[in-house]
């Protein structure tokens, strides 16, 4: 069985979440040996890049997962689309034309 779009928004969000820690951890590093930690300390900026990068991560994740798995079921009667048969191209050949000089 195909898992719900809830689950699908659950799994993208917890992927982008993830991601979006990494990420954050990185440009958090960076940023804290480029500029300091100021006065709210080295923990709390690394977590605030962290937490940020993940929240807009795995939101972001999260809608794109739900959109990307939509439609597809086909509707009654409709074919699927198969890449592997060559598409059918008509080519309209002109006739000759014959100069008389």
């Amino acid at each position: 069985m195909e898992p719900s779009a809830f689950d699908k928004m659950k799994m993208g969000a917890l992927m982008g979440g993830t991601v979006g820690l990494c990420v954050g951890f990185v440009f958090g590093s960076v940023t804290l040996l480029r500029y300091g930690s100021g006065p709210k300390g080295p923990f709390s900026m690394l977590s605030q890049y962290m937490l940020g990068s993940a929240a807009s991560f795995g939101f972001f994740m999260s809608i794109g997962s739900v959109i990307r798995s939509e439609g597809r079921y086909l509707p009654a009667g409709a074919r699927p689309i198969s890449w592997n048969q060559p598409m059918p191209i008509h080519i309209n050949q002109r006739k000759p034309t014959i100069h008389n000089s």
